[in-house]
């Protein structure tokens, strides 16, 4: 089966970067982020949805992960089943996403490889659930996750000029960039910045190219 290609714009290292921008940000409001493995970054979502950034090294890049409503195929077999096949005639490599969702017992909905230069993915007539608006791969989604996950924790609505210059830090972020979006009403819950730029700072070193 052909590999067709991925309208995504952000490289792997765009991605890392938004997802450590993500994890602080969960990290500073007492929101455990899944904790970053080496070649791994694994992002988990509202009821069970899921996305890992994998780097199996020499420059290549997996996207693999779930959407509860949209993904209509299951290539993980999380009970040992081979379900729907996302690797198909694309290189061997790819099966690392494969591993990755047994290795967490995740359903698994898509899985896209990079090459050095684009995405690609298998193609497949079923939805596979991946939505650029619902997974932390753009400046726009992890916006909208932010405002998100500063409404749920009773805090002030984020500047968004400060959200923008936290994204344009990314992985580099430092407690004071936290700050900057981040604000409790009279100081209540309380936010913890230093814990956010560790975690940034722990999915910073965690992957490599």
């Amino acid at each position: 089966m052909a590999v067709l290609p991925v309208d995504l714009d952000s490289t792997p290292d765009d991605i890392a970067s938004l997802l450590a921008v993500d994890a602080a940000v969960r990290a500073a409001v007492g929101l455990d982020p899944h904790p970053p493995a080496a070649g791994a970054l694994h992002w988990t979502g509202a009821d069970g949805m899921w996305m890992a950034l994998l780097r199996p090294g020499e420059g290549r890049a997996l996207l693999a992960g779930w959407h509860h409503e949209f993904s209509l195929t299951e290539g993980s077999g999380n009970t040992g089943e081979a379900g729907t096949d996302l690797v198909g005639d694309a290189p061997g490599w790819w099966r690392r996403g494969v591993e990755h969702a047994r290795a967490h017992d995740a359903h698994l909905g898509f899985l896209y490889g990079w090459d050095g230069s684009g995405w690609w993915r298998l193609d497949q007539p079923a939805d596979n659930g991946f939505d650029p608006e619902l997974f932390p791969v753009t400046r726009a989604a992890l916006r909208d996750i932010v405002d998100e996950l500063a409404d749920d924790t009773l805090l002030d609505p984020p500047d968004p000029d400060a959200v923008e210059a936290l994204l344009t830090v990314g992985s580099g972020l430092t407690a004071a960039d936290l700050g900057a979006v981040l604000h409790a009403p009279d100081g209540w819950p309380e936010v913890d910045l230093d814990a956010g730029a560790r975690a940034a700072h722990e999915y910073r070193s965690a992957v490599t190219a």
